[in-house]
């Protein structure tokens, strides 16, 4: 749950009949692509950083005037996840995680993923993979979010209500492609850096890299890995070399000007999990750019979206979440709206922690909602409990005592926050990743930083060769 402006929460899915069709227009791809981003930025946020998205995008433009779709409108961005993974959607939307730019190596590399993607866009195979996605859903969750949807009259309790469920239970999982569109896109990936004066053997480098880091994390694997939807072969890495050296870039222009200039570019990105989308430890969540603090029920599945954060039952048969419900505004505002839109609803007042709250019920589709808006700094909050109607009475403490959790955050709880970001220091004569790691007290271990600066575990480095590293800091706290 980001500390930052949130948009609205309702969705808008694509048609499946759409997706199963081979002929989609031009207009139908940029609708899919708009809804599917929308999706992207609510589950997952987006890096706002300046310099880095200015610095991705700028490659991407390199990139995207050079291919089929030049006069098309293009989209690249940061996704904030710590894993490093890139993927494509309709209508020109390319994104590349900050988990990826802290293992690129070169300017190359970046763009060899970029023209990866983009080549996916162009051969339409993004387009054809969003009808496979897999939907994660719980189905007694799901089922009640569709009868949330038309049964509540007002439009801001229902964005409350089922876009909140909607961000926690529909994750975004892509498909993996086919070898065959990944050979394709890789063909055609390469033959743009190339065209755009880039080396094409870096996206031969960039997969070895991620193949080392897969091996390196085999047992603790994420399902959001550039290889879980981009299914990597054996000989992958040797096919995309030997294409290379039959390439012959065109003139070169690239964004930085040689390989300092692209490290100072992803400098101070941070590495690892952000503690400014918020942070679990155990079932207690702490929020340092909203200053709160809730916990939620022990023992159940916790998920932490860009918009919304909350828990799952054991059972999947219930959901209890909070998100920003309003900004500048109070719960009396706020409730003053609700009953306005939809007339007869009572609401029941009271007090958590001091702070002024209000509660309501809504029902449809077999599942009930109870909704508590909770002002906190000139802002409402939201805790949305949901459960099937036959399990209300078992469910209601449980959402009552999660919304009554909610406190401001502990002087004690934010100065014990830290995060990682990436910094560069200069080798010194002789020194190997595992000296590095010792001198710098890098969070990462040796092995990964090894895998970051594309050298193996007991090689030198050169003397004064800059060297990327992973340093914990106090938390930095974002502008809002």
């Amino acid at each position: 749950m980001n500390g930052r402006r949130l948009p609205s929460l309702l969705i808008a899915f694509p048609a499946l009949a759409l997706l199963a069709s081979a002929c989609l227009t031009t207009g139908q791809e940029a609708q899919m692509g708009a809804a599917e981003a929308q999706k992207v930025e609510q589950t997952m946020g987006l890096v706002r950083d300046a310099k880095v998205d200015g610095y991705v995008r700028a490659i991407g433009q390199n990139l995207a005037r050079v291919s089929e779709r030049a006069e098309g409108t293009w989209s690249f961005l940061v996704v904030d996840r710590p894993e490093p993974n890139a993927f494509a959607l309709p209508g020109g939307y390319v994104y590349v995680t900050r988990g990826l730019l802290a293992l690129v190596n070169s300017e190359d590399e970046l763009a060899g993923v970029i023209g990866h993607e983009i080549a996916h866009v162009t051969a339409r195979h993004s387009s054809k993979r969003i009808g496979a996605a897999i939907v994660t859903a719980p189905v007694a969750i799901a089922a009640g979010i569709a009868g949330f949807a038309v049964s509540i009259v007002s439009p801001f309790l229902g964005n409350i209500v089922s876009g909140t469920g909607q961000v926690l239970t529909q994750g975004l999982v892509l498909a993996p492609f086919s070898r065959e569109q990944e050979h394709q896109a890789d063909q055609i990936g390469q033959d743009l850096a190339a065209r755009a004066g880039y080396d094409p053997a870096g996206i031969s480098t960039f997969l070895h890299t991620l193949s080392r880091e897969v091996e390196l994390y085999t047992g603790g694997k994420t399902s959001f890995h550039f290889f879980d939807s981009h299914p990597q072969t054996p000989d992958r890495v040797e096919r995309t070399a030997r294409r290379a050296m039959q390439l012959t870039p065109g003139p070169a222009r690239p964004v930085a000007r040689g390989h300092s200039e692209f490290l100072a570019r992803i400098e101070g990105i941070v590495v690892g999990e952000d503690p400014a989308q918020g942070l679990f430890e155990d079932s207690l969540f702490l929020h340092p750019e909203f200053d709160f603090a809730i916990t939620f029920p022990l023992g159940w599945q916790t998920q932490n979206a860009a918009t919304a954060v909350g828990a799952i039952s054991p059972a999947k048969d219930a959901l209890v979440a909070l998100r920003l419900a309003a900004q500048d505004t109070s719960v009396d505002d706020a409730v003053a709206e609700i009953q306005a839109e939809q007339k007869g609803l009572a609401f029941e007042r009271f007090e958590i922690r001091g702070l002024p709250a209000a509660r309501t019920r809504v029902s449809g589709g077999g599942q009930i909602a109870d909704v508590i808006l909770i002002g906190y700094r000139g802002d409402v909050f939201a805790v949305v409990g949901e459960c099937a109607a036959g399990s209300a009475r078992g469910y209601a403490k449980v959402f009552d005592t999660t919304a009554r959790s909610f406190r401001a955050l502990r002087r004690s709880e934010r100065d014990s926050i830290r995060e990682s970001r990436l910094r560069l220091t200069e080798a010194r004569a002789g020194e190997k990743p595992p000296a590095v790691v010792e001198r710098t007290r890098s969070s990462w271990d040796s092995q990964r930083l090894a895998i970051a600066n594309g050298v193996k575990r007991d090689e030198p480095f050169r003397p004064g060769q800059r060297v990327k590293v992973a340093l914990p800091q106090p938390y930095t706290p974002r502008t809002q």
